[in-house]
């Protein structure tokens, strides 16, 4: 039922209603005196009760009747089939990144207990390292090592790539691997024993000194400045400042250095003491301290400050520092001694030191007992040679790894006392042994015994080397974990991780003197989770290289990547191994899982087994790349799905998010994830600090250069090898399938290697794009844009750019920047746009040059300001070029487009194209179906419809302006339309023309909310039929609309639908007076009485008398208003909710008078209600006349005014006249029995005393009716009219027979048709009352009536 359809139970009133009296207790806000006491008769009843039950709208039936269908829905896991391919792999990539971000940390890889398994390959091939180079030691320092007479040293600045050797007093330096740049520094008299290269206290050299040399002497100890400058070789030239810092150590026998790279102080030790030392420096003197200084942190006193005797005891029983390293991320330093004592200490600030751990080798033996029991590995015989820092970069409870002289690792771990108050910086307090880590032979005899030397690079690359007496030689031993393995065996979800670790063993066939890294410190991550991951930077980082010198030269020792063991694999297959080529891969494949196997030999396959470095060639061996090419294609499997589904069952067949896609779209995955790694969730500028904004690139050119080639490579290999591989093949890899459930998972595959191409050229196109940008003037472009696009610049990662639309958007912004910022300084749009389509076509198409000469053209015409129809032609080709990119226009281009057509005055064309640009947006017309469907935000329609309306506000913009512009100018000027008449006509002609139905109705819209020039009205005079829909859209909810709706029809003389409209606008639920609605009946009722076409006049007449008996209604509603407001009795708050209640919908006559006519005494209006209803129920309507005559009189005796009986008197007349049509609300029958009584028993001999008569009469009752009344009453002798009483009624009936008789003579006919009953009931009266003046009277008015009418 529409909302304005009035109920039928609301329409009519039925006589069913009167079913019970009415109870007071419904209304108990009104006061006791006020209410109507209760009477026997048939009151209105209430509207029927509601059903006992129902649905409440929080529980839907459907919903509450299937429960376990609402369960399923909501284990309906999310699908990606509405994401793009971009989007899809994107998400793909960030899994996979995750996933490598999730590698186990090295606190989970080495619980707590022991290992020993170690993978010692047997062929070269899957060994983890290589060396790489073997740079010998230069005649001139052999020459130099020949001069010494006492002490030599030898070591490596690996920073520098520089080696140096000490001969007595003299430092000789060289850069080992161009055998070049000798240089040395003699200048001091003293044989050196130690010397390091460290980071310099900031603030205390010049800015071009990078690193301070600190040499160590028999009597001091000193620092130099370093100015290394990289050449064009690649190398360091380098430079040897003296300073004037320097401290005595005469007698410490200063052995051991080592510095903090965060702070730069400098710490040292000796072979004459195990204290720590530290060497101060600043730039400035201080009270009571120099420039530089001595601070022992371990020993006060006087110990401090003078030199020490060289021996205080036996020098065997000495026990002296042999190690010292830093760990800059704990701020700890550790020592170890010659005693295998560990000490760690705390480095606060720039000059506290604390002593927070002393760990002697025999707490680390019980610890160890303890764990694992007793081994001979590991007993006071095997002391402790080398210690390595773990960073927490690398691990939260690992601090430290240190190794025995029998080969032995112990990872030990610093904890802080839970009782301490550092909080969680503060310093630790005890270590302990958490992990050993035995050699390969196990738990037996070692074969790395004796260690001479020792070290451990992160994530764990283990260097030891091993003293061979017998021929004064060091066998190295090198091992580093399989980050492939772990990796698999956590994916696997294995409950306890296992050290995973590949050893081999090399010859170096000489001396080791030094061990150093000369690559950065590996790092995965900037945590310990994904840390040691080298498979996830393999294609990303270079590979790490350790320098080693020996007494013959330097060796230089790279770690392999996986990628590298693959192609190494693949030759060995083919060389000789007793496996075979296929043998060896299927290796590879089963020890690192099928995902790792694909992405390996793809990467192999695309030339990238060499580390991605621009100073080394690339592997292009044809055969080594077709096999791997082979086996990528044969080894990857097929997509599968993990549950069983049957293959007939259509409806149990897996989602395509269920598939688990091949080795082949896994290792494409991986590979694609590990090239982008470093920039995927990188901002692309950064914005470099300085007064003026300047911008750079923040990843190097050359990182972003072999990024892309790798993916342009990835792209050309998938493009040739597409009709080999299933999923790139095309729909005929779907045929010869057995199963459905095959078909669907073929399918998945499709899908993910469509995606990851169309990811693959997205990434290639956004980095030409990028490298374009850079190489324009990039503040420029960057200071040409909007304040918020420069912000989402800044803000912008790789990823981003590649995958979103925002990022999309972003770069059409900036493309456009670049072209006006070239066609501003001269160029032409032809030659910038063929540049950055060449170079990056998806962010520049064939559209976007088409904008770029639409703009040329605009910016051309605002340039032509002699000639208008030039410029006018200008305007005409920018609009069509306009049109032919409509699709491809986005909103700021299109906002700043009509800005320049409404600064030339180009109305119309602005207009046609807002209009072009919101059809093409929405094609398919869904707006329309969303406002037809209601418009709600959830329809998935609303942004067809949203992005329309964007553009239609721009065509109001428009109009505005061209209102207010051409508003005052004359339309015509001698006669003819003026220009700017032209111009608005032309542009509004436009307007009115268009098809576009959404257009009209959102033009209706702004014209109705415009404020002023009565724009609303505006609606009723355009001749469109898309107005009417609209308004019959819009009041269904807008009461302006609806008022908008019938002016609509009566204007157009449909007087039978503005009828229509008015009623069901009265009966709707709006908020509307009463006087409001009775006004819309009235106009409703006046049009169904003009004039009509044929067929609709029966129509009209049904809904005339429909609308006259509401109105009727309305007019009591309306009189109990005006009563209850006028009611002195109610109390105002009562009198305000009952007003109200009353003023507004029009309510029923089973309302009105149960709830206010009734209640409130209200007779008269009771009386209508009855004749409205049409009741009737005789004693009712008696008992409400009593009522109602008791009430007048009450009223007037209280006034005291008037007399009573003419206020009666004169009610009884007025109702008279309202009701006298109906014998049943105006009953004579009763009327004049109530009125004679009262006159007797109230009004007894006041007034006329024939008013009762003369009142009945007057009020319509004819006089023989009177006459036949008052003689029954006069025969039924009933009280009060007994005995003597009854004479009142002789003579009321004489004066009304008398009155009969005058009009009688003066009409004639039909009234002398009662001459007969007149005269019978005189002549009864006649005989009835004894002999005088009545009887008299009534004779002779006998006679006149036999004489006059027989």
């Amino acid at each position: 039922m529409s909302i304005f359809e009035t109920p039928p139970s609301q329409r009519q009133f039925q006589s069913s209603v009167y079913a019970a009296p009415a109870a007071n207790t419904l209304y108990p806000e009104l006061p006791t005196e006020l209410r109507t006491p209760a009477r026997t008769s048939n009151t209105y009843g209430g509207p029927p009760g509601a059903p006992a039950g129902f649905v409440t709208p929080e529980r839907p039936a459907d919903m509450a009747a299937h429960p376990q269908q609402q369960q399923q829905l909501q284990k309906v896991p999310p699908t990606t089939d509405n994401l793009s391919p971009v989007a899809r792999a994107a998400r793909t990539v960030n899994e996979y990144l995750t996933t490598e971000a999730r590698y186990p940390q090295l606190d989970d890889i080495v619980s707590q207990g022991q290992s020993s398994d170690y993978d010692l390959p047997r062929s070269p091939a899957w060994e983890p390292f290589q060396r790489s180079f073997s740079h010998t030691i230069p005649d001139s320092i052999f020459e130099q090592y020949n001069r010494a007479t006492s002490h030599t040293l030898m070591g490596l600045f690996a920073e520098l790539k520089q080696a140096w050797i000490t001969v007595d007093n003299r430092l000789y330096l060289w850069d080992y691997t161009t055998q070049g740049s000798f240089q040395g520094y003699e200048g001091q008299p003293n044989n050196i024993t130690a010397m390091r290269l460290l980071t310099p206290k900031k603030g205390v050299f010049v800015e071009s000194v990078n690193y301070v040399l600190v040499v160590a002497t028999t009597v001091d100890i000193f620092l130099m400045g370093v100015e290394a400058v990289t050449n064009s070789r690649g190398g360091k030239d380098v430079k040897l400042l003296t300073s004037p810092l320097s401290v005595p150590t005469k007698g410490l026998g200063v052995s051991i250095i080592e510095g903090s790279k965060n702070t730069g102080r400098i710490f040292f030790g000796g072979r004459g003491d195990n204290d720590v030392y530290e060497f101060t420096y600043q730039v400035q003197e201080k009270w009571f301290h120099g420039k530089c200084g001595k601070i022992c942190h371990t020993n006060g006193g006087v110990s401090s400050f003078t030199p020490r005797l060289p021996f205080w005891g036996s020098p065997k029983d000495t026990e002296y520092i042999v190690q010292m390293v830093m760990d800059d991320t704990r701020n700890l330093l550790y020592t170890l001694s010659s005693k295998s004592a560990i000490r760690a200490f705390h480095v606060k600030g720039d000059t506290t030191l604390q002593l927070t751990i002393t760990h002697s080798f025999s707490h680390t033996l019980a610890n160890i007992r303890v764990m694992i029991g007793n081994t001979p590995l590991l007993e006071p015989k095997t002391p402790i040679i080398a210690i390595s820092p773990v960073t927490s970069s690398e691990a939260r409870r690992t601090h430290l790894i240190a190794v025995t002289t029998s080969g032995c690792r112990l990872y030990m771990s610093a904890v802080t006392s839970e009782y301490g108050f550092g909080g969680t910086d503060a310093a630790p307090t005890a270590m302990q042994v958490i992990h050993v880590r035995f050699p390969p032979s196990g738990t037996g005899q070692s074969s790395l015994k004796p260690t001479r030397k020792a070290k451990v690079f992160p994530p764990g690359y283990f260097f030891c080397f091993v003293d061979k007496p017998d021929s004064n030689v060091d066998e190295l031993f090198l091992s580093a974990p399989d980050s492939g393995k772990i990796a698999l065996l956590a994916e696997s979800g294995t409950s306890r991780l296992q050290l995973a670790e590949t050893g081999m063993t090399l010859q170096l066939d000489s001396r080791v003197e030094a061990v150093e890294l000369v690559s950065a410190p590996f790092g995965a991550s900037k945590g310990p989770n994904g840390f040691g991951n080298e498979a996830a930077v393999q294609y990303d980082m270079a590979p790490t290289e350790v320098a080693i010198l020996t007494n013959s030269g330097i060796h230089i020792i790279k770690r392999r990547r996986l990628v590298e063991v693959f192609d190494a694999a693949i030759r060995y297959g083919s060389a000789g191994s007793p496996l075979g080529v296929e043998g060896e891969v299927r290796k590879f494949f089963e020890t690192y899982g099928r995902g790792e196997g694909c992405a390996s030999a793809l990467a192999v396959a695309c030339g990238a087994s060499i580390e991605v470095n621009q100073m080394q060639a690339r592997i292009t061996d044809v055969e080594v790349c077709d096999l791997a090419r082979k086996y990528f294609i044969e080894f990857g499997g097929k997509p599968r799905t993990e549950s069983v589904y049957d293959s007939y069952d259509q409806s149990a067949l897996p989602s395509l998010d269920n598939i688990k896609v091949s080795g082949r779209a896994e290792g494409i995955a991986l590979y694609i994830s590990r090239i982008v790694r470093s920039i995927w969730k990188s901002v692309m500028i950064v914005e470099a600090p300085g007064p003026v904004p300047m911008y750079k690139s923040n990843i190097p050119i050359p990182k972003l250069k072999g990024i892309q080639e790798q993916l342009v490579r990835l792209a050309k290999f998938l493009q040739t090898n597409r009709s080999f591989i299933v999923g790139l093949s095309g729909a005929e890899s779907l045929m010869g399938l057995g199963s459905r459930v095959e078909e669907v998972a073929q399918q998945a595959e499709h899908r993910m290697l469509h995606a990851l191409l169309a990811l693959i050229e997205s990434m290639i196109e956004g980095i030409s794009f990028v490298l374009f940008l850079f190489d324009d003037k990039l503040d420029d472009i960057i200071a040409s844009l909007l304040p918020t696009q420069q912000e989402e610049v800044k803000r912008i990662t790789y990823d981003g750019l590649f995958t979103t639309e925002s990022g999309q958007a972003l770069a059409k912004d900036l493309v456009t920047a670049i072209v006006n910022r070239n066609i501003a300084a001269g160029m032409n749009v032809d030659t910038i746009a063929d540049a950055l389509r060449r170079r990056c076509g998806t962010f520049c198409s064939a559209d976007d040059v088409v904008v770029f000469k639409a703009i040329e053209q605009v910016r051309r015409a605002k340039n032509e300001t002699s000639d208008p129809d030039a410029r006018n032609k200008l305007l005409r080709e920018s609009l069509r070029l306009f049109e032919e990119t409509a699709g491809s226009l986005t909103m700021e281009n299109l906002r700043d487009t009509l800005e320049h057509y409404r600064e030339l005055g180009y109305y119309p064309g602005a207009v046609q194209l807002a209009l072009k640009v919101a059809n093409e947006h929405d094609r398919g017309n869904e707006a329309l179906g969303f406002l037809a469907d209601g418009g709600l935000d959830t329809d998935p329609r609303a942004s067809f419809y949203h992005k329309r309306v964007e553009c239609y506000r721009l065509i109001f913009e428009v109009l505005e302006e061209l209102d207010l512009v051409f508003g005052t100018v004359p339309e015509m000027i001698d006669g003819v339309p003026s220009p700017a008449t032209r111009i608005r006509n032309e542009t509004w002609t436009l307007v009115h023309s268009s098809t576009d139905e959404t257009f009209h109705n959102t033009l209706y819209d702004w014209l109705f909310t415009r404020g002023g020039g009565g724009s609303s009205e505006r609606l009723l005079d355009v001749d469109s039929p898309h107005v009417l829909s609209y308004l019959k859209r819009t009041s269904i909810n807008s009461l302006p609309h609806y008022e908008l709706l019938w002016q609509y029809y009566a204007r157009r003389e449909d007087y039978f639908a503005a009828a229509e409209v008015l009623h069901k606008l009265s009966q709707s639920d709006f908020d509307l007076t009463l006087g409001k609605r009775l006004e819309f009946l009235s106009r409703a009722r006046g049009f169904c009485h003009s004039y009509g076409p044929m067929g609709t006049r029966q129509k009209m007449n049904e809904l005339s008398h429909m609308i006259q008996e509401e109105l009727d209604v309305a007019a009591i509603q309306d009189d109990i208003l005006k009563k209850i407001k006028d009611d002195d009795r109610i109390t105002p708050a009562k009198k305000e909710k009952l007003s109200k209640e009353l003023d507004g919908n029009l309510l029923s006559l089973s309302d009105l008078f149960n709830k206010y006519a009734d209640p409130y005494g209200y007779m008269e209006i009771c009386l209508a209600i009855f004749q409205g209803a049409d009741y009737r129920g005789a004693n009712e309507i008696r008992k409400c006349w009593e009522q109602l005559i008791s009430q007048v009189h009450a009223k007037a005796v209280a006034s005291q005014r008037v007399q009573p009986f003419e206020i009666v008197a004169d009610t009884v007349r007025r109702l008279g006249a309202r009701f006298s049509l109906s014998e049943y609300i105006f009953p004579p029958n009763d009327l004049v029995p109530l009125l004679e009584i009262y006159a007797y028993e109230n009004q007894r001999d006041v007034g006329p005393p024939t008013w009762v008569v003369d009142t009945l009469s007057e009020a319509g009752i004819a006089n023989e009716t009177i006459l036949r009344i008052l003689d029954e009453m006069f025969w039924r002798d009933e009280v009060p009219f007994k005995g003597t009483a009854r004479r009142r009624l002789v003579r009321d009936a004489v004066f009304v027979a008398e009155k009969w008789f005058a009009a009688a003579v003066r009409r004639g006919g039909e009234a002398a048709l009662k001459t007969e009953m007149v005269k019978n009931v005189l002549h009864q009266f006649a005989q009835a009352i004894p002999d005088g003046a009545d009887k008299e009277r009534i004779v002779r008015l006998i006679e006149e009536i036999t004489k006059r009418l027989g």
